[in-house]
């Protein structure tokens, strides 16, 4: 496994909100878009090493896409990686198309564009009907057709643009808070979003007579659920015969601009970042600085969902520092035979969790992490990416830095070749939790001073938004690494999700 920062001065500076792959490129090398605050996209080309195809070794840079007024806070492609979507604090939804040709657009300096070794266009402009101007889009998730898009938003909504028509057919205003990250069921039934207000929510969709979708039905929400209680103040044990209801995400006071939630490729789990888990006898609502209250992930099963069970499945409690990002492998691996699943699937799943300073990489069949990956940035992580082939995991951060982590054939497992199951059994056995020590990998050696463009997001966004994110920065108070971070630690700490059920 390869593990590196790839310190290049991405978007000048400016921190980086989210980043994607696209498939298509040379062989021995892959594209990457990413999005920052200096309202621009950027197209990349990682070279990797002839002799370890794991390393990155340089990075080309193809082309930036500046139609944007205001920072880009999401870029996705669709599933054929011929057209990226962009979003972000100018309410604008872009769909953007690869010219087969060199063309200038509009607004892009002599000097800049003679840099561009490819040129992209915008194919189309998507905008909401509303009277009182597009909001800030945080987050967007295509359908698995590729017709629809939807998008999350600051003024607490839910949309859903046909992308054929360019129009927005269907919106969901049940959120009380911003709406921090969206999720389409891979299975084509239902959309989840994930908001400040603490909340998760599942809108069923509403399709006419010619399989168009109408509009948002809401179906459930998911704030409290029942969870088994420490054993004592602080404790890393559960009582589990000793259940009660909690809150199970963080409040509003959550330093960061995203919380994306995932659904598995196959649909058959949801994994939910900024969840808390609290002593059973504390009172407190908040989880600035407070002991009380535990960082973690809760994963729920697909016929939980739809059975409007708020009972998570499965728990990866006891974080250090809040998830904020959750992203699934796209490929499915096969079982071994010293394996424990913990959901009765024929094959396993990988997914990656971003806490604000680390990354965690875990599968279905475990209980203990993958690998733990750590001071990779000095400021809080936006965006996960995983290739197609699931060989490598991108990660951003508002530092203005790139890392990623590289895996070796067959680390993960071997390939699960197969059709996927749908409607998973989970596993009854309860485990009772346990923290160890885990190894971490260093990959910052050196100090790095914060210039003053990184504490300006940008100088064009709304007084609103401006204040917004300079609490959220103040609240992080993310402090540079010290030297003992230099060398890798020799204690090992180890993360292990629990089985509720």
């Amino acid at each position: 496994m390869e593990a590196s920062n790839l310190q290049i001065y991405w978007h000048e500076s400016q921190p980086i909100y989210s980043l994607c792959f696209q498939s298509t490129g040379p062989a021995k090398a892959r594209r990457l878009v990413t999005a920052g605050g200096d309202n621009r996209i950027r197209v990349w080309q990682l070279n990797f090493e002839e002799r370890n195809a794991l390393k990155v070794d340089s990075i080309d840079f193809l082309s930036s896409l500046t139609q944007h007024e205001q920072a880009v806070n999401v870029v996705r492609f669709n599933s054929t990686d011929d057209v990226l979507a962009t979003a972000g604090d100018d309410g604008q939804l872009l769909l953007w198309k690869k010219n087969d040709s060199m063309a200038k657009e509009f607004g892009v300096d002599e000097e800049e564009f003679a840099d561009f070794k490819e040129s992209w266009h915008v194919w189309k402009r998507l905008r909401p009907a509303t009277t009182g101007g597009a909001s800030e889009i945080y987050d967007l998730c295509w359908s698995p057709d590729d017709n629809y898009i939807v998008t999350g938003s600051m003024d607490n909504s839910v949309r859903v643009f046909d992308v054929n028509e360019g129009s927005c057919v269907a919106t969901a205003v049940d959120h009380n808070h911003y709406v921090q990250g969206v999720a389409w069921d891979p299975q084509d039934e239902f959309i989840l979003s994930q908001s400040a207000d603490r909340s998760v929510h599942l809108h069923k969709l509403v399709r006419d007579t010619t399989g168009a979708i109408s509009s948002l039905k809401f179906s459930s929400k998911v704030a409290k659920g029942d969870l088994p209680c420490r054993k004592g103040h602080n404790s890393t044990e559960l009582e589990l015969d000793n259940v009660k209801s909690a809150f199970l995400f963080h409040n509003e006071t959550l330093p960061s601009f995203f919380r994306r939630l995932a659904i598995s490729p196959c649909g058959n789990l949801v994994c939910v970042p900024a969840g808390i888990f609290k002593n059973c006898d504390s009172q407190s609502e908040s989880g600035n600085g407070n002991d009380e209250l535990a960082n973690a992930v809760y994963v729920f099963t697909r016929a939980y969902l739809e059975k409007h069970n708020n009972r998570p499945s499965l728990v990866i409690p006891f974080l250090k520092k809040p998830a904020l990002v959750v992203s699934f492998s796209p490929v499915s691996y096969q079982l071994s035979s010293q394996g424990h699943p913990c959901v009765k699937l024929p094959y396993k799943l990988v997914f990656a969790v971003a806490t604000s300073d680390e990354v965690l990489i875990y599968d279905t069949e475990t209980a203990k992490p993958i690998c733990i990956v750590g001071n990779l940035h000095y400021t809080p992580i936006t965006d996960l990416s995983w290739s197609k082939d699931g060989a490598m995991l991108m990660i951003s951060s508002t530092d203005g830095f790139c890392s990623y982590v590289s895996f070796k054939d067959e680390l993960l497992g071997n390939l699960y070749r197969n059709e996927v199951q749908k409607g998973p059994k989970t596993n009854e056995a309860n485990e009772k939790v346990s923290i160890e020590k885990y190894s971490i990998i260093n990959t910052l050696p050196v100090k790095r001073k914060q210039s003053a463009n990184d504490k300006n997001v940008s100088d064009q966004r709304s007084s609103s938004q401006v204040e917004s994110k300079e609490q959220a920065q103040q609240a992080s108070n993310v402090s540079k690494p010290d030297d003992s971070h230099d060398k890798i630690k020799t204690t090992k700490r180890r993360v292990k999700p629990t089985l509720l059920l």
